[in-house]
């Protein structure tokens, strides 16, 4: 065998050897087959996106909720297919703290506002660049391109996309916990078992009960007037507010605008 194909041989070696174990680390820290696991998260980069409405809004804007930030461009049929896994995923679970946030900051707004413009909502928000500046630059290495750097205002590169479509996963502490680089199946059961892991508890939507909320002393004691028709609440007497209600509405004397006591209101 010629030196060369050694080489080829031993570098084909190196890398079935390297992989199983990259993915057995990943399954290990609780993570799913294809995602890139980050056992000591960092926080993630803040930058300003435009929404499909008009409203510009920042990434830490979402914090407190898991965040899948995805970036697609346009003519890519796995960005297309991988919005489906996502829009259906996003429906079975019906986590109101977990949100997609689908950015392509390489295309015309406009073009992303006509073709996406009815279809973002509850489930799957758009952005786009929002201003003329350039968000993104191109990766190259000795004149080949590999990927691309998203930068921010001063920039900076902040996210790396490798490829089309990206997704970093963003926990609510605001802290990219994972990635996964191209079509991933959302829809799968080990990764909606995984996301639903780092959602944690299932927020409790708690009601608001009177004991819970104070009312304004002057309104509490005017309710209380108003409905035993004494003029006490308790056993604390009601001062004096030198208004006293009459059928007939104000006469010509208490007119709008005019001070009928000390307290006003």
């Amino acid at each position: 065998m010629s030196r060369s194909g050694h080489v080829a041989l031993v570098a084909a070696f190196v890398v079935i050897a390297v992989l199983p174990t990259w993915v057995e680390e990943a399954r290990a820290i609780g993570g799913p087959r294809g995602f890139q696991m980050f056992e000591k998260p960092l926080r993630a980069n803040d930058f300003t996106v435009g929404s499909l409405d008009g409203r510009v809004f920042s990434l830490s804007d979402l914090k407190g909720k898991v965040v899948l930030l995805n970036f697609w461009r346009r003519n890519c049929p796995y960005c297309v297919r991988e919005k489906s896994y996502l829009e259906h995923m996003v429906k079975g679970l019906d986590r109101p703290d977990l949100q997609v946030l689908c950015v392509n900051l390489w295309d015309s707004p406009t073009w992303i506002h006509r073709r996406y413009g009815r279809e973002g909502g509850r489930n799957l928000v758009y952005a786009a660049k929002p201003d003329h500046r350039r968000w993104v630059v191109e990766n190259q290495v000795r004149g080949r391109l590999i990927g691309y750097f998203v930068v921010n205002e001063a920039n900076e590169p902040i996210y790396e996309v490798k490829g089309f479509p990206s997704t970093y996963v963003i926990d609510k502490k605001g802290r990219v916990v994972a990635a996964h680089m191209g079509l991933a199946d959302w829809t799968s059961p080990d990764v909606k078992e995984w996301l639903l892991r780092v959602l944690g508890p299932r927020p409790v939507a708690r009601d608001i009960q009177w004991a819970d909320y104070q009312l304004p002393e002057w309104l509490d004691r005017l309710l209380a007037r108003h409905v035993t028709g004494s003029r006490s609440f308790g056993n604390d007497p009601l001062p004096r507010a030198g208004f006293t209600p009459r059928p007939g509405g104000l006469d010509s004397e208490e007119k709008p605008g005019r001070k009928t006591g000390p307290d006003r209101w």
